[in-house]
């Protein structure tokens, strides 16, 4: 199969940006972020873009997302300058049946403008674009589109609605769209003496994280799900009722089980194992943060879990379960009013212990998760219905190991993991893993 990059062109917004937009303020959980590129791709079974109603709707929606075509000013903020995002049109010669039956993973890399999800070097960042597309163009007339935004300045639901506003002017349905607000994410979390932040785990050196990594994609159906949650209920010590978790809480608990038994299998053990889990701000703090808040508005959080025998196959689900549910509900708008009335309580001991400060030095087995549900990547219309299936990443790349992914589709949960080859393949043959998930099942198209 060959993947042919046949244009590229910069994409200007439709109208200069105004004087007063010129500067668009990181808050201080944008600075906390790697700088890379955060990828999705959407494949659709008919492409048809009469004059070009992609690039004009792009250029359309970047006047709206104005920081998307600027360029990194310093640490702290962005020049909307309107220097553009880069695209690309690819073609691929082969059909999108053949290519999701079943999805090709060791291909998908090639759908996007560069590698995703390399850590990129500081010195880079004020040349390098806010958003990169590739559209690439199978032999059937489908498409998949590559979307890059650079993480420093959106989140996955930042993306989300970038993506909603452009597939909406795109199908010229202008009145679907709700404008981004740019300004309580810095309003509420300005940048604070960064040099003294205690960031923890988290911020701490990236040298010697990045391994390479396997990218393997996993299916937990309806049934599967419904047994999960059945399985990992436990009963709620104060009135007896059974007390089902929520698919989050227990398919990040089964995934984590299996990726430490796949670890100990090959004879690496830990007795510490840091389940972090990316929360949304948004949600938790609530008003004036809304779903269309930009901007990296999400908390790690960063559970420590003791195992006294990695080799014992009786790692408790419920115990995963209780804890996560526990530190999710001490997470909660009094939590972050406490940060805004009071930002030094970033530089504080109390924030570097719950961020596990120094704890790398234990070398902790660490395990990452974080959820795309609810953020409706599965119902963006271009014009041509909804995707058939979405993508992210996959093949081989350097990267930080131990994450996890979930998105909702048509026919479950899927969990896309990223790890080290060699523990993959113990999870590809764990048999209780595979009761309940189907490892990379085709695309229906």
């Amino acid at each position: 199969m060959e993947i042919k990059v046949i244009s590229r062109e910069m994409i200007k917004p439709s109208k200069p940006t105004s004087p007063e937009n010129k500067i668009f303020n990181l808050c201080i959980f944008d600075i906390l972020h790697h700088d890379t590129y955060s990828p999705v791709i959407l494949f659709y079974p008919t492409f048809t873009n009469p004059n070009n109603s992609l690039k004009h709707s792009l250029s359309e929606t970047l006047t709206i997302f104005n920081p998307l075509a600027g360029r990194r000013k310093d640490l702290v903020s962005v020049a909307c300058n309107d220097e553009g995002a880069l695209y690309y049109e690819a073609t691929v010669n082969t059909t999108i049946s053949d290519f999701l039956s079943p999805p090709k993973l060791e291909s998908l890399n090639q759908l996007l403008p560069c590698k995703p999800c390399k850590i990129l070097p500081p010195g880079e960042l004020p040349s390098l674009p806010h958003l990169m597309v590739q559209v690439n163009t199978f032999e059937c007339g489908g498409v998949a589109i590559g979307v890059f935004s650079l993480h420093t300045i959106m989140d996955a639901n930042s993306s989300a609605v970038f993506l909603r506003t452009w597939s909406a002017i795109c199908r010229d349905q202008r009145g679907d769209t709700v404008p981004p607000d740019f300004d309580s994410a810095f309003t509420l979390f300005p940048p604070v003496d960064f040099s003294r932040l205690r960031g923890g785990i988290v911020t701490s050196s990236t040298k010697g994280i990045e391994a390479s990594c396997t990218i393997r994609r996993f299916v937990f159906n309806e049934e599967a799900m419904n047994n999960l949650r059945t399985l990992a209920k436990d009963e709620d010590d104060n009135n007896g009722a059974s007390k089902k978790p929520t698919r989050y809480q227990v398919l990040s608990s089964f995934i984590a089980k299996h990726m430490i038994l796949a670890y100990s299998t090959k004879g690496i053990t830990s007795n510490l194992v840091l389940l972090l889990h990316i929360m949304d701000i948004r949600r938790r703090r609530g008003e004036p943060l809304t779903t269309n808040s930009m901007g990296n508005l999400v908390w790690p959080a960063i559970i420590p879990y003791e195992i006294e025998d990695t080799n014992n196959n009786n790692i408790s689900i419920n115990d995963f379960v209780k804890i996560t549910r526990a530190k999710f509900e001490s997470i909660n708008k009094d939590f972050f009013l406490r940060i805004e009335r009071d930002p030094d309580f970033l530089l504080s001991d109390e924030c570097g212990g719950m961020l596990m400060e120094g704890m790398e030095k234990k070398k902790p087995i660490s395990l990452m998760f974080s959820s795309g549900f609810n953020l409706g990547f599965n119902d963006l219309d271009f014009g041509w219905g909804k995707p058939l299936w979405v993508g992210f990443r996959g093949g081989t790349q350097e990267t930080i190991p131990n994450r996890v992914i979930f998105i909702e589709t048509s026919i479950g949960i899927e969990a896309w993991i990223s790890m080290p080859e060699e523990f993959l393949a113990v999870l590809e043959k764990d048999e209780d893993f595979l009761t309940y998930a189907s490892i990379n099942p085709t695309v229906s198209c």
